[in-house]
């Protein structure tokens, strides 16, 4: 039986973590550079409610939530229609929590089904990009996946109010000195989106 070292391991998931990135962005860059429809810019911000999902040293369920109003986020979004209601939208995005920084890039298919109503769905890439030597934090995996579901209202020609929520995939970080392991971060989101160009 032939065993892998922790750094074969590393750099195996890394290449893939590349790999599945390079092919976002072609997609990305095939989609909106295309001529044949309208791009949107603008850029959004609003609130998060996280919920940190993780074990205790005895493997117990243990974890994290946030205060109502303890973490915020901001964006860039990119929205190009693909149609007459459907639409694909980009939104690099950083997100403050109370100790843990994450910038995100999700991918949102988006879809008008009534009137000023839209749904939002896609997958979501995360990274954390603080220093390791934290005392209170271990990074075990600075790239993390979720997957999104959302709401989004038209207040106005170039106001969007959303909703969403963020099921994350992947455990990214120890919390050393409260003592809970494999945290992997679920996210509550309102915000307003702000549309330069129409």
């Amino acid at each position: 039986m032939r065993y892998i070292s922790i750094y074969q391991y590393s750099r195996f998931i890394k290449s893939i973590e590349g790999k599945f990135l390079n092919v976002l962005f072609l997609l990305f860059s095939l989609s909106f550079f295309s001529q044949t429809t309208n791009l949107r810019v603008g850029i959004k911000a609003g609130w998060n409610y996280s919920n940190v999902s993780a074990v205790d040293e005895n493997g117990e369920k243990s974890g994290y939530i946030s205060g109502i109003i303890d973490e915020v986020y901001g964006a860039v979004v990119f929205e190009k229609q693909i149609s007459m209601s459907t639409y694909l939208q980009v939104a690099p995005t950083i997100s403050f929590t109370d100790a843990v920084t994450f910038i995100e890039l999700p991918i949102y298919y988006k879809y008008n089904f009534y009137k000023d109503l839209s749904l939002l769905v896609g997958p979501k890439i995360n990274y954390i990009p603080d220093e390791q030597n934290n005392n209170f934090y271990y990074f075990r995996n600075r790239f993390g996946f979720s997957a999104d579901i959302g709401v989004e209202y038209k207040l106005s020609k170039r106001f969007n109010i959303e909703g969403t929520f963020s099921k994350g995939f992947t455990k990214q970080f120890d919390q050393l000195a409260l003592t809970y392991y494999g945290a992997r971060r679920d996210v509550y989101r309102v915000g307003l989106t702000y549309y330069f160009v129409n």
